[in-house]
Formats: C-alpha cells, sequence, structure tokens
C-alpha cells in the first residue's frame, strides 16, 4: 500500500471521528519521515521521530510494569485502567501500551493527559511506547500498520453500557485482553462501508461494537484468510470475525479463527461444514442490520 493512500485513510478516519466543529488540522502540523507520521501541536513541542522513541517533554508519564514483554494474560498482568472508566489520577489518562507498530496492546497505562493542549479529535497524531500521545484529554492516539495514526475519541459511559456523545459513531472494543474501547464510524459487515478510501480489505475491518458494527483501523497489513488463526477481530479480513476454534472446522488457534459474515436473506458459508446463523439474538438487532448472520458450526 502506497504512503499516499495510508495518509488518505488516516484523513477519512479523521472527518469520521472529528467532533462536530473541531479543527482537524488549524492545531496540528504533520511531516513524515519513513512510515511514520511525526507532529507538533501549537501549544506543545514535543521532539519524537518514531513511535517507540520517547517525548522529550517532562509531562510524559512513564507506563507501569506490565510485567515480561510477552506477557498477555491479564489475570498475571492486570490491567493499569479502563479506558471507559477513566480511572487514572488527575490529570493523567487511561490509554493503550502499544510498544511498536508491529506489536499488539499489552496493557493500559495512565499517562499525561494533555488537557487543552493536545490535539482534538481527528487530529494527526504520533504515540511513545509507553502508551503517551499528542492527543487531548478524551481521545488516544491509533495508529494504522504504516504509522499513520489519528486522535479518536474514548468511549463514555459505564463498562456495562458504553456510548459515544457524538450520537453518528459506535463503541468498539479493539482489544480482546484489555480494556481499551473508542468511539468509531459504524458501519455493515455485509456492504463493508467503512471509510478505507478504496484501500479494502487491508485497511480497516467492520467489527462488533456495543451497538451493530463499527469499522476499526487494522494494527497491521497483515489480514488473516478465512480459517487462519487469530486474537482480534482485527486480525481478520474486512468481511470476517475472529470465531471460537469450535465455530470453525480444523481450527488451529486456541483463540479462534477468522471466519465470515453471511446474509441471512441468502445463507452461503464459503468454509465446508459451517451455517450461517443470526449474529444478533430476535429482536436485538439494530435497524437495517436484521439480516447480518455469522458462519459458525450448528
Amino acid at each position: 500500500m502506497s504512503r499516499a493512500s495510508g495518509r488518505s485513510l488516516v484523513v477519512l478516519l479523521v472527518l469520521a471521528c472529528a467532533r462536530p466543529g473541531a479543527a482537524t488540522d488549524a492545531t496540528t502540523q504533520s511531516s513524515t519521515t519513513g512510515d511514520s507520521v511525526v507532529s507538533t501541536t501549537t501549544t506543545t513541542t514535543p521532539s519524537i521521530t518514531s513511535e517507540t522513541t520517547t517525548p522529550t517533554t517532562t509531562a510524559t508519564t512513564s507506563a507501569p510494569d506490565l510485567g515480561e514483554p510477552t506477557c498477555t494474560d491479564p489475570q498475571r498482568c492486570p490491567p493499569v485502567c479502563d479506558t471507559v472508566l477513566q480511572n487514572c489520577p488527575k490529570g493523567q489518562k487511561c490509554t493503550g501500551v502499544k510498544p511498536s507498530i508491529d506489536e499488539p496492546y499489552r496493557g493500559t497505562a495512565c499517562v499525561a493527559d494533555n488537557a487543552g493542549q493536545g490535539a482534538p479529535a481527528g487530529g494527526i497524531c504520533f504515540t511513545a511506547s509507553d502508551g503517551w500521545d499528542n492527543c487531548d484529554a478524551d481521545t488516544m492516539c491509533v495508529q494504522f500498520g504504516t504509522g499513520e495514526g489519528a486522535c479518536v475519541p474514548f468511549c463514555g459511559g459505564t463498562v456495562d453500557a458504553p456510548a459515544c456523545a457524538d450520537a453518528t459513531l459506535v463503541c468498539a472494543r479493539t482489544d480482546r485482553l484489555w480494556p481499551i474501547s473508542v468511539c468509531v464510524p459504524p458501519c455493515d459487515p455485509l456492504a463493508y462501508d467503512c471509510p478505507d478510501a478504496d484501500i479494502g480489505a487491508e485497511a480497516m475491518v467492520c467489527q462488533p461494537a456495543a451497538v451493530g458494527f463499527g469499522c476499526v483501523l487494522r494494527g497491521n497489513l497483515d489480514g488473516r484468510a478465512l480459517g487462519e488463526p487469530c486474537v482480534q477481530h482485527r486480525d481478520c479480513t474486512a468481511a470476517a470475525h475472529c470465531a471460537p476454534p469450535d465455530d470453525v472446522p480444523g481450527c488451529a488457534g486456541p483463540d479462534g479463527c477468522c471466519a465470515a459474515y453471511c446474509d441471512l436473506d441468502a445463507p452461503s458459508c464459503p468454509v465446508a461444514g459451517q451455517t450461517c446463523v443470526a449474529h444478533f439474538a430476535p429482536g436485538e438487532a439494530p435497524p437495517n442490520l436484521e439480516k447480518v448472520g455469522r458462519c459458525a458450526v450448528p
């Protein structure tokens, strides 16, 4: 995928996630070095050249020790905080810790919230390996596999009923293991109508959200094919989800394997042994999503 296409993707995500009336370019300036976006705001000037470089600012809060680098078990390395609850000390925000673009999230951390000084929702952003970013208090930097990123709003509400202040967005939990939830554009998995600048399945995934489905940036360009092992929904191609191992014949992934969505009005599944079943319980489907099904073993 070209760098220009990656930037187009971020611009579209910026337009989709920006708050009404928020300036998406007046407060940030950006340049690219390699595949990384380097941005500064008009009120702060941290110095950083890549996602894995710690910014030179006294406001940066180091991430707590989350255990060994390969730890992915919340029972042994419990979350420090929750992005919905925002249960960090005053002056800090809860965000995800992603040591590098190619690595998965390995926890959450309380970092400086940049209140009133960070980039707004929709702003081009950068982040450090300890979770610090240049986004404002109510957003976090979500990066695509090429390095470009956008400040995306946190969900509000409660853990059991997360919601978005902007009614045009939906809350999606972007990580199965760690409590990281953000507000993203809604989508239909059968139509795959995410704003991906015509890049296709490489760019975003239409994954289940608190209500319906939401467009979530993929963390890398290696979308898994149907039947291949996965951990997150965003590991799979655009029109697929990470299904439990028992729902995918021959699945070799302990956490699950990618399976297709299907149309209940014209049920068909590409993997032998699967049947198209309703994704939503009777009467619980949001408007216009009543015919969404998922391929599973009956």
